[in-house]
């Protein structure tokens, strides 16, 4: 193993952890399910609070990992259930993640079709398939979208020949949910879409306007949350600047060129114009953005001059 694939696997590592910590808050799960679980969108936030159920990720009556037979284990840290106010647990399960990298190596929708069938059919009917509970796998992208809109999409199983065509009494027990998150918050009122990219996406916002936001607008003054809060930006932070240095390692190593500032700087400022900056104003706002040196700053710089030919 390479020093830059360790240290972009501890940055994962401590984006998960913090990450973990954060959805586990009351407060941030429950604004998380009112944006994401139709069951949960027109519920007030104090009453999903209640109905979350204290026992976490063990909502399937587990000790540990789901094991089927031949398939493996699937990580449950972000798994939870929610109980009726008599404490009768409601059949939902909701599964939490977050994806900071828009390409990580693989289908993204692969592995999220994964973790939903494989928590559908873990579930033990004993031949009462009617109760069988239904799964949401919820996937946050922080930063992905560049329109300032937060996009929502849902899946769930549908007749493909069309809406006007048969369809599955209960093709809606297994949904996916990608939550793309824009970069910057700028909600004047509380709403759940706000509250996800003021907690998972805006890495500007300063620590004394968060604390007044949260505790203003939200009702929110938890110190662990800001304090996990920091952590994930952080890592996140951290992830976006190695992750480009890490494919510039990669690829320029295939070229024997490891170690070239230059590479680096052709790879980010190749994914500086994928995100359209106009003039070199807002490709150096973009820049900001990451952690690097001054020399492949200037070098990035360079770069992004020959394809915006202003200066």
């Amino acid at each position: 193993m390479t020093d830059q694939t360790a240290k972009m696997e501890a940055i994962l590592r401590s984006a998960d952890e913090a990450f973990k910590e954060l959805i586990h808050e009351k407060d941030v799960l429950a604004w998380t399910a009112k944006a994401a679980v139709d069951e949960f969108k027109n519920l007030d936030v104090e009453v999903i609070k209640d109905m979350i159920c204290e026992d976490g990720c063990k909502v399937l009556g587990l000790s540990e990992e789901p094991n089927l037979l031949g398939a493996g284990r699937i990580r449950l840290d972000n798994l939870f259930g929610f109980k009726y106010p008599d404490g009768k647990k409601i059949g939902l399960l909701l599964n939490v993640e977050s994806q900071n990298r828009r390409n990580p190596g693989y289908p993204l929708d692969l592995r999220a079709l994964y973790y939903v069938t494989r928590l559908f059919a873990f579930q033990d009917p004993r031949g009462n398939y009617e109760d069988l509970k239904s799964v949401y796998s919820v996937w946050i992208m922080p930063r992905s979208c560049d329109d300032g809109v937060v996009h929502i999409n849902t899946y769930a199983m549908r007749n493909v020949e069309g809406s006007s065509q048969p369809q599955l009494e209960h093709g809606d027990r297994m949904k996916l949910v990608f939550v793309h998150l824009p970069r910057k918050y700028r909600a004047r009122k509380a709403n759940p879409l706000a509250f996800l990219t003021l907690m998972f996406s805006d890495t500007s916002i300063k620590e004394d306007r968060l604390i007044d936001i949260l505790s203003n607008k939200y009702k929110i003054s938890t110190p662990d949350l800001f304090k996990w809060r920091g952590k994930f930006m952080n890592s996140f932070a951290e992830d976006i600047s190695e992750y480009y240095k890490y494919q510039g390692f990669e690829l320029g190593k295939a070229e024997g060129k490891a170690e070239s500032e230059e590479f680096f700087a052709k790879i980010l400022s190749e994914h500086i114009l994928s995100r359209g900056p106009r003039d070199m104003e807002e490709a150096r706002t973009i820049l900001a953005e990451f952690n690097v040196s001054a020399e492949l700053y200037s070098m990035t710089l360079a770069e992004l001059r020959k394809s915006l030919d202003t200066h």
